[in-house]
């Protein structure tokens, strides 16, 4: 009899065993065809996981988030319903596990994950308040999980993203940072997000891409964010964001060659349930062109992306680099309607903030010829012409007569001089950048201060490189803010 049972109970194990087995091969095929944008065959591999576990959330947590993805890429309000549908009865499965084990740390972490996704869709649908909330019950989760458990680095990832989000939140909604009680600090969020990347076991890739961001966008260090980039493309062919990230890094690292045939390749993958990333291709197509100062090219390009984008984001810019482009070419009509356009655009965006001034600064005092010279100097360093840029302005800068426009020459002199390594010139023309009076270009002066302290760091002036560091980090209050805030990171990370 004792015999028996036993068989009774082997049996059970084995059956439970080849079941989760079962279920963790579903996960990973069903992974990777989400990574890859394969969004209907991932949601049918993971509708067999609610056949095998159909009280477990996994499944529904599963699906969730292939719905959660694809809102953020479409904007669809149908999408976002979907999302919360299945978050909502991954949730109620999670509860009822809990409820009877309270030390499943497994289940808790699906829960912080279900939390963190409500938090970044009520965020992106402009619902702060509610986002907040969801971002504390995330954390909580998250804490929980590292309590029980804190080798399972998975959970330093939402943690991380959240730390480093908080500190990016405007002034206007600190209030309910406060409220709801939670943290910023983006030493300590950057450092879980590499805990995760580094020692996670299934958030790797989402690790990966958010590291990339983070390289990318905040701390200028392009050939690291490559790294990652080039991996998960390379993994995921079929993932549009993967690929559009990757020429991103590419345009900022000024590498505009490189960065054109892998936004072809997004928009030939043009992934029906994820058109902004095409929208978004064809305005990163435009920046480059117009950076290469080929206008026509850029104006197809702008235009495309403005017809088909589902989202005010970058609007802005790509109107008034639109009316820009028809300004060159002498066309003046199409140049005053794209200019008025320029007031669009999501004005929390900076992009779109200056393009928003911009227009009416042209549209009440006109635009110069001087001027359109400089659009071209700072479309020659984007793209990396920086000979042309320093021969052009070294004979011409001290016959601007506007202060103004002298202090925008001087600075993208003084750039063109640190990338041809004329160090002791870049700090002299940035010097002479502070003689200069300045009513609307302030952006200059912190931008005159890091070019300062760089040449100075090249030259082993530790001292110089410190308190030139330190000013242009105090005085970075203006246009191109984030762009000057990741080289000043850039930077305090070589001093250290």
């Amino acid at each position: 009899m004792k015999s028996l049972k036993f068989v009774v109970v082997l049996l059970f194990v084995s059956l439970k065993l080849f079941g989760q087995s079962q279920v963790d091969a579903l996960i990973h095929q069903g992974m990777n065809e989400a990574y890859n944008f394969q969004f209907d065959a991932a949601e049918k591999t993971f509708n067999k996981i609610l056949e095998i576990k159909p009280n477990s959330p996994e499944g529904y947590y599963r699906i969730s988030l292939i719905h959660f993805w694809i809102f953020l890429g479409s904007r669809d309000e149908g999408e976002y319903q979907v999302f919360l549908k299945f978050a909502d009865l991954a949730q109620q499965k999670a509860d009822k596990i809990l409820d009877k084990n309270k030390k499943d740390y497994l289940t808790k972490y699906i829960s912080g994950n279900l939390y963190s996704f409500r938090a970044m869709a009520q965020a992106t649908n402009n619902k702060s308040v509610d986002a907040f909330w969801s971002c504390k019950n995330a954390v909580n989760y998250y804490e929980d999980v590292l309590k029980q458990n804190p080798k399972y680095y998975d959970a330093y990832l939402g943690l991380g993203l959240f730390d480093y989000a908080m500190s990016f939140v405007p002034d206007f909604l600190k209030w309910a940072v406060n409220l709801t009680g939670l943290s910023s600090d983006k030493a300590r969020g950057f450092r879980y997000i590499k805990t995760a990347y580094k020692k996670g076991i299934t958030c790797k890739t989402e690790a990966a891409f958010h590291l990339s961001k983070i390289y990318t966008d905040y701390l200028a260090e392009y050939d690291s964010a490559f790294i990652l980039l080039q991996d998960l493309s390379s993994k995921f062919p079929k993932n549009a964001l993967f690929n559009y990230q990757y020429a991103v890094s590419l345009i900022k690292a000024k590498q505009l060659d490189r960065a054109l045939p892998i936004l072809d390749r997004v928009i030939q993958l043009n992934n029906k349930r994820m058109p902004q990333i095409t929208a978004l291709a064809y305005y990163r197509r435009g920046e480059i062109y117009f950076c290469k100062n080929q206008f026509r090219t850029a104006i197809r390009n702008y235009k495309k992306f403005l017809d088909i984008s589902k989202e005010l984001d970058f609007t802005g810019i790509a109107s008034l680099n639109t009316a820009l482009s028809y300004k060159m070419l002498g066309k003046e009509e199409e140049y005053k309607s794209y200019l008025a356009m320029a007031k669009g655009g999501n004005q929390d965006l900076f992009e779109d903030a200056y393009s928003y001034k911009k227009s009416e600064q042209f549209s009440n005092n006109g635009i110069d010829k001087i001027y359109l010279k400089l659009v071209r100097m700072k479309n020659y360093l984007a793209a990396g012409d920086n000979k042309l840029v320093y021969d052009s302005l070294k004979s011409d800068v001290n016959k601007f007569e506007d202060s103004e426009s002298k202090a925008i020459a001087r600075v993208y002199l003084a750039e063109a001089a640190l990338n041809l390594k004329k160090y002791n010139e870049t700090v002299s023309i940035s010097d002479q950048i502070s003689e200069e009076k300045i009513s609307l270009e302030k952006w200059v002066v912190p931008m005159a201060d890091l070019l300062n302290a760089k040449a100075k760091f090249y030259l082993g002036d530790k001292t110089g490189t410190k308190d030139h560091l330190e000013d242009a980090n105090d005085e970075n209050e203006y246009d191109f803010k984030d762009y000057i805030q990741s080289q000043i990171e850039w930077l305090k990370r070589r001093i250290h």
